[in-house]
């Protein structure tokens, strides 16, 4: 028996586990065994749990295929026992040898599906949108929509709809069609923002749609959204409320000017010599406008110098065929005996405060010619009906934080130099 029991115990599953974990004595498996699957292809190195598992049950059949082969043997070569001497009781049977059961084998994971489209993302940010590209009844094709998401500044999210902008600079470096004249659309489907431009991806902005002549604004946006089959009611949450019958403007051309603006819808213009005054919603004229293609100011005062400052200034930018041209529009004041004051356009590097008798406020380059949108051409404290005069310093700064004011501002940046 020592034989068949030396070959039960060499085939202990528990030790052929662990002469497949890379015991000295272990042998390579034959290709059958790779052949039904034992071995993994892709780890030839490392024997994975699988396999040691497959190693030990296929040992473990094998050892109880020996003990019955090893008692058929056994059995052959005793022969028939003859029977016990009188007297003598059946021996007891021997107890069964304790053998090392399997393991138990733990349950294999399940397999993690591999996801058939894109990766399910948290929040709206522009680096998790994808472009639809092409779609079939069982398929659909996405590419990244921008490399450069700093470009694209969310202004508007949902939990299934996010609206975002392109930047003056991003449209510089991506050149997307149509530039920076529209709101980008994504939608979350199937936990991923997507963009279909043929679709809902892409609706015109507010500013070009304050002169179609079809509706308000509001309106014209609202019928985009209902195109688009982005639920209207989101819209100002995506969008916003749109601009207010104060902020709706039209455009102009000033052809004997050289140049074309935009003024408040509800705003006029009367002519004047060499330009137009503007007019507000009440009738009152706010400032002029006047250009000529050739630069150069002249003119001199000889009254004693006084102290003058600007208040506030917003910077804009004056388009011309050779480029833009940096300004802002500013309120200035003269501190004398009355604070006097007007409102201009005047150059980026102009200075903010000094001592004089005069001021213009005007732009003089040849880039430009002489230009001016101004409720003053030239503001003298010296001049009894010149410039406006104001109470206060603090009267001052209210009239520059005034809607007015932020309007001609406005005006100042939309202006294009032509010719």
């Amino acid at each position: 028996m020592d034989r068949i029991e030396n070959l039960i115990r060499g085939l202990d599953p528990v030790r052929a586990e662990g002469r497949a974990n890379g015991a000295a004595d272990s042998q390579p498996a034959s290709e059958a065994d790779e052949d039904a699957g034992v071995f993994s292809d892709d780890r030839p190195v490392v024997v994975p749990l699988a396999r040691r598992r497959t190693v030990v049950l296929v040992l473990a059949g094998a050892a109880a295929a020996a003990a019955v082969a090893g008692a058929i043997v056994v059995g052959s070569s005793m022969g028939v026992q003859g029977p016990l001497p009188a007297g003598t009781t059946d021996p007891e049977p021997a107890p069964k040898p304790t053998t090392v059961g399997e393991g138990t084998a733990d349950p294999a994971p399940e397999p993690t599906a591999v996801p058939t489209g894109p990766p399910a993302d948290v929040g709206c940010q522009p680096q998790d949108v994808d472009r639809l590209m092409e779609q079939g009844s069982d398929f659909a094709s996405y590419t990244p929509w921008t490399t450069n998401p700093q470009y694209y500044p969310v202004i508007g999210c949902t939990d299934e709809w996010m609206s975002m902008e392109l930047t003056e600079e991003g449209y510089a470096v991506e050149g997307k069609d149509g530039g920076n004249a529209w709101f980008y659309i994504a939608q979350r489907v199937n936990g991923q923002w997507v963009i279909d431009l043929d679709t809902y991806g892409a609706i015109l902005r507010w500013e070009f749609l304050m002169e179609d002549p079809n509706g308000t604004p509001q309106e014209l946006m609202d019928q985009r959204f209902i195109e688009a089959g982005i639920p209207v009611e989101l819209r100002e949450e995506l969008v916003g409320a749109g601009p207010t019958a104060d902020e709706l403007v039209r455009g102009l051309d000033a052809p004997e000017l050289g140049l074309s603006y935009r003024i408040p819808l509800g705003w006029g213009i009367v002519d004047v010599a060499d330009g137009y005054n503007l007019v507000d919603t009440t009738g009152n004229v706010v400032s002029t406008l006047m250009r000529s293609r050739e630069s150069g100011i002249g003119g001199a005062c000889s009254e004693p110098p006084v102290p003058w400052r600007e208040v506030r200034s917003v910077p804009v930018s004056i388009d011309t065929p050779s480029g833009p041209v940096s300004a802002r529009f500013a309120v200035r004041v003269f501190e004398g005996k009355q604070l006097v004051g007007a409102s201009g356009l005047v150059l980026s590097t102009d200075p903010t405060s000094g001592e004089g008798c005069m001021v213009y406020n005007a732009i003089s380059t040849p880039a430009v010619g002489l230009l001016s949108l101004t409720s003053e051409f030239r503001l003298s404290p010296h001049e009894e009906g010149n410039g406006t005069v104001f109470e206060s310093i603090a009267d001052a700064e209210a009239y520059a934080g005034s809607a007015e004011f932020d309007a001609l501002a406005g005006i100042a940046d939309s202006i294009i130099i032509t010719d």
